[in-house]
């Protein structure tokens, strides 16, 4: 049950992250202050940064499934945190306007 999961978890991020990455996945980035959010940043940026946020988050999933044991999965952890962090620095730096 646990890799099922994994696999679907892997997939869905896998494929959203291409479609907002390929510009196909605006669907993805509605929700909030959609006209404070387009005053302050740059849309186009701030879906490569989702875009490449969720593929690196599929990969990481995608490896966690072959993974076991407590490090394995604090590193998968650790990882998302890293992952997390830099889109919201890159959100915070690069895709102000």
């Amino acid at each position: 049950m646990d890799t099922t999961l994994d696999i679907i978890l892997t997939a869905g991020a896998l494929i959203i992250g291409i479609m907002i990455l390929t510009g196909h996945g605006s669907i993805f980035m509605k929700g909030g202050n959609d006209e404070l959010r387009k005053k302050l940043y740059d849309e186009a940026k701030m879906e490569k940064g989702a875009g490449i946020a969720m593929i690196l988050l599929g990969i990481a999933t995608g490896i966690n499934m072959f993974t076991t044991g407590l490090p394995a999965k604090i590193g998968y952890i650790v990882v998302l945190v890293v992952i997390f962090g830099g889109m919201i620095y890159y959100l915070k730096t690069k895709c102000k306007k």
